[in-house]
């Protein structure tokens, strides 16, 4: 693990943002009116994934439902629980370290890009950020290629870059750009699930400021 990173590619969901309650709360809540039995936290982090669609698979009848109808059902319930979220511990002091040390951090995300600018500027924090690539959609896609793009514009060293995540898909994507990566396993992901990927994992935020 270096510690002469000139980027930092940074998560949002679990990674920043401590919003694991808001989504499974939202997720029992859409199983519950259904009659269906809820899930555990195990269950939640054994089938979220990226891309989401086969999380709502797991638990949901797509077939008898419209997918696009479930997903907006999830958003509504998401951003209300949201009010009661706030930052990962140590979220703000590891950006400022970052900042004073002239890293440039980016975010790249699968939630939707006006969301996540919203909760920034809530939060006070959107200054920190040279780039918010969150997705265009709803739907929680691949973010390799909106990373990729990123990095070639800045022609920025992808050996020199740092991906901060928390789930198995992040991992995947410092791979394909050539990144190093850092798995946080107070997020939507834990060691179970890391368990086959060779990334550092941390238990918590403030253990970044030992290796920036």
């Amino acid at each position: 693990m270096q510690n002469h990173y000139s980027h930092i590619i940074w998560d949002w969901n679990g990674t920043l943002l401590s919003d694991v309650d808001a989504s499974i709360g939202s997720v029992n809540d859409m199983l519950a009116g259904r009659g269906k039995a809820t899930i555990t936290l195990e269950q939640y982090k054994r089938e979220i994934n990226i891309p989401i669609r086969g999380f709502y698979e797991a638990f949901f009848d797509l077939e008898a439902e419209d997918y696009d109808a479930i997903l907006q059902e999830y958003n509504r319930g998401y951003e209300e629980r949201l009010r009661r979220c706030g930052l990962t511990p140590g979220v703000r002091e590891v950006l400022e370290v970052a900042r004073k040390k002239s890293l440039r951090q980016v975010i790249v995300s699968s939630s939707e890009n006006n969301i996540i600018l919203r909760w920034l500027r809530h939060f006070e924090i959107l200054p920190y950020f040279d780039e918010v690539l969150g997705a265009a959609d709803f739907l929680s896609g691949s973010k390799i290629e909106r990373a990729r793009l990123y990095l070639a514009q800045q022609k920025a060293d992808a050996a020199r870059t740092l991906v901060i995540g928390d789930l198995t898909h992040d991992y995947d994507m410092a791979r394909a750009l050539g990144a190093d990566c850092l798995l946080l396993s107070s997020g939507h992901h834990g060691p179970a699930q890391f368990g086959e990927t060779n990334a550092r994992v941390l238990d918590s935020v403030p253990e970044l400021l030992d290796l920036l």
